[in-house]
């Protein structure tokens, strides 16, 4: 471990109970959204963690599915959107959950499939990114019927705006979604809507499932906190040079920091090439001795600088926390995505495979 320039920790523990949390919480079954390597927190390890936990698995593509078939993982895996007509062997070989969104995809799905493929339908009731629009949905899961190895074991919808204060879009989308549920047959296994966020909020939302994703890795997605998550991730890296700046000298590209008088400096072993956004050069603050010390200049693709006050006693090598807690002080997600005027699921999933994932239990 103290080989890496820079490194994430990941509290695979904190995963489980966050799950476990929200499980009890909801007293519903699990979907665990694992897009995206697990919100950049590494899909094969998070998976296994939570095999115990979760009813399901969610991705985001055939090959996010896929390559968690190749991890071991044997429960069912939902993948969120409608995949390529293409795709649709894939999706039958590797015993993957389409969902549907189109006749397209369904009509080739059908005709891939040897044995009975379980579906799950996307309902549009107001995302408007994908799916069947609610007003033609029932329609269009009665034509379903008349693909003979297609079975609808369940119907969900995404929610635009579950992280807002002002709520009352979610409820126009849940009685768009329960219109369509009242007109169906109520033989569907799983019905779902709720993100993190209506997880959280939203009991209405909750039907038989929910499909929480940020919240697993223990970052809440709204303001309101009803239960207690543990962040799971941990981001450090080592100073690699110490130097002084003189009086109205610059620093890093384009000089845009000028030390207003004589300053000490440490370069930090991150960039944005392991994803540290650019977007925190001269906003951005890093933890040093379990002190707050601000990055001064451009960051770079590799290093970065930090501004060091006169006392600080460092060398180089010593540990510099990017995310997470140093002594009593703490920097987290939430913090780091608005000084980058950004959210927490993009800091989360632009941490680069450049910068090696240490698990711990």
């Amino acid at each position: 471990m103290d080989d890496y320039r820079t490194h994430v920790e990941i509290n695979l523990g904190a995963i489980r109970r966050n799950a476990e949390t929200i499980k009890t919480f909801t007293g519903k079954r699990l979907i665990a959204v694992v897009k995206a390597d697990a919100y950049g927190h590494g899909v094969g390890p998070v998976a296994k963690t939570l095999r115990g936990v979760a009813n399901m698995f969610a991705v985001a593509t055939v090959e996010e599915g896929i390559k968690l078939r190749q991890a071991g993982i044997q429960k069912p895996i939902l993948v969120l959107f409608s995949s390529l007509p293409e795709q649709a062997s894939q999706v039958v070989e590797h015993g993957l959950v389409p969902t549907i969104g189109d006749s397209e995809f369904a009509n080739r799905l059908n005709s891939a499939a040897s044995n009975t493929v379980n579906i799950h339908v996307n309902i549009n009731t107001g995302m408007n990114r994908s799916g069947v629009h609610w007003t033609e949905a029932v329609q269009f899961l009665s034509r379903l019927k008349t693909l003979d190895r297609l079975t609808v074991k369940g119907l969900f919808t995404h929610l635009a705006t579950a992280d807002e204060q002002d709520k009352s879009y979610v409820f126009v989308q849940i009685e768009r979604f329960a219109s369509v549920l009242e007109e169906i047959p109520n033989d569907v296994e799983l019905v779902h809507v709720a993100n993190s966020a209506a997880t959280l909020t939203v009991p209405e939302s909750h039907f038989s499932a929910v499909r929480p994703g940020l919240a697993l890795y223990g970052i809440y997605p709204a303001s309101e906190r009803p239960i207690t998550l543990e962040p799971a991730l941990r981001w450090k890296t080592r100073i690699g040079w110490i130097g002084s700046l003189s009086d109205g000298e610059g620093v890093s590209y384009g000089l845009t920091y000028k030390a207003p008088h004589q300053t000490r400096v440490a370069m930090v072993q991150v960039g944005y090439g392991d994803g540290y956004p650019r977007a925190l050069s001269n906003v951005g603050e890093v933890l040093i001795g379990g002190a707050r010390r601000p990055i001064i200049g451009r960051v770079c693709m590799d290093v970065s600088v930090v501004r060091l006050e006169p006392t600080d006693s460092v060398s180089v090598g010593d540990e510099v926390v990017l995310i997470g807690k140093q002594g009593d002080t703490e920097i987290t997600v939430d913090e780091l995505a608005h000084r980058a005027g950004t959210i927490s699921y993009e800091i989360l999933t632009q941490i680069g495979t450049r910068v090696p994932r240490i698990f711990k239990h």
